[in-house]
């Protein structure tokens, strides 16, 4: 067997170029499809952080006529909820030094962080003080604040906030988050600025006591579905004037869009086989030109006593070893490209271990394939019409 693999070798080493190239187009082949592949993995976990930091890991639940406190302490009360953020949106105007600017006023409780995933730049987040001490404090997003004072550092900051209602307070600015870090500043993109305030100071000022909806993270490993029905029994026994109960389960429509890319990632993993197979082709092509080439080779060993089965061994060998080189070098190649390509953009690379093993065994496996027609050919050649062959 040791002679066979040293043929094979000698073999493709006599004309390097032509096998040099050959790697080369299996190479780049399989490093389309490790490209594509570990791009799809980095993808999916650069969606899945964003939805995180967007608060789509819950549940969202709502009342036709309104939450109310006692409806937050209940939920708050439940096994399967880790935490529960009040949420009441009102559309206002922010009046500075004479200017006047379309925002949303969102009272939130102590802790908004934990569900809502605000991002801090400036100063601090509300704490359970300012909740309880309805203090006029708030916090803005960075676009409002670049836009209305030309920095991010706006602590310390005030603001007149005008409701739709007519309802006014002033407000001190503690703190300044990313634009964009918060489900509900991409629920509400047609108003661009977002003011966070405390829950029990925007119902003083506004007269309302109820919420628009409460954001709750679940506790891990809870089921979604089974949470819902939870929540909903909870409130429905409670006899509180709310109206229907309704339930949004974030954790479903982020699941739903990962499968949406991951279906994706698999169509365009399959179209980058494409030039994977494309290389087989290149396989053939080479192996055939070798049969014809040592035509007189094959008459020879033959002669003096070389059988069928070594003849064929030899020449699906040559193609193992192309393609064996070809799938080292595309993996190389492929995964060098997604590690420069993610420390450039800042991402963190992937490397799906199981996808990576199975692209590199579907590579050997095209290769013996597409080398096995050759093989048979070069075996299947009688001695005395080898040795005649002029070519």
């Amino acid at each position: 067997m040791k002679g066979i693999w040293r043929s094979a070798w000698v073999s493709l080493r006599r004309k390097g170029l032509r096998s040099l190239l050959t790697v080369s187009s299996i190479a780049i082949g399989t490093a389309m499809v490790v490209l594509v592949l570990c791009i799809g993995q980095v993808g999916t976990q650069a969606v899945n952080a964003e939805l995180e930091s967007m608060g789509i890991n819950g549940l969202s639940v709502s009342a036709s006529d309104g939450l109310t406190v006692p409806c937050l302490t209940a939920i708050r009360g439940l096994d399967a909820v880790s935490e529960a953020m009040p949420l009441s949106l009102q559309f206002a105007s922010a009046q500075v030094e004479g200017s006047s600017y379309a925002v949303v006023g969102c009272g939130i409780d102590a802790g908004a962080d934990q569900v809502i995933s605000l991002q801090l730049l400036q100063g601090r987040l509300l704490n359970r003080g300012d909740v309880s001490g309805e203090e006029s404090v708030c916090v803005v997003d960075e676009a409002f604040a670049r836009e209305v004072y030309g920095r991010v550092n706006v602590v310390g900051q005030s603001l007149t906030l005008v409701y739709q209602t007519g309802a006014v307070t002033e407000l001190t600015v503690v703190g300044v988050t990313a634009t964009g870090s918060s489900l509900l500043q991409n629920v509400t993109a047609l108003i661009p600025y977002m003011v966070y305030m405390p829950y029990t100071t925007q119902q003083t000022v506004t007269g309302m006591q109820i919420f628009d909806q409460i954001a709750v993270r679940l506790t891990a490993g809870t089921v979604s579905e089974e949470a819902e029905k939870t929540i909903r029994r909870t409130l429905d026994r409670m006899g509180e004037p709310m109206g229907t109960v309704m339930t949004e389960n974030l954790a479903t429509q982020r699941e739903r869009l990962d499968s949406l890319v991951d279906i994706v990632s698999l169509a365009l993993t399959a179209v980058s086989g494409v030039s994977l197979l494309v290389s087989g082709f290149g396989i053939l092509t080479v192996m055939l030109s070798s049969v014809n080439e040592r035509t007189r080779e094959i008459g020879i060993k033959k002669a003096i006593g070389a059988t069928r089965r070594r003849i064929w061994l030899e020449f699906l060998v040559g193609a193992l070893l192309l393609s064996f080189f070809g799938a080292v070098g595309g993996l190389l190649l492929g995964g060098g490209a997604v590690l420069a390509g993610c420390l450039l953009l800042g991402y963190t690379p992937v490397f799906p271990l199981g996808g990576l093993a199975a692209v590199f065994l579907i590579t050997l496996a095209l290769g013996m394939a597409f080398g096995a027609y050759p093989a048979y050919q070069a075996a299947g050649m009688r001695p005395v019409e080898a040795l005649r062959y002029e070519g």
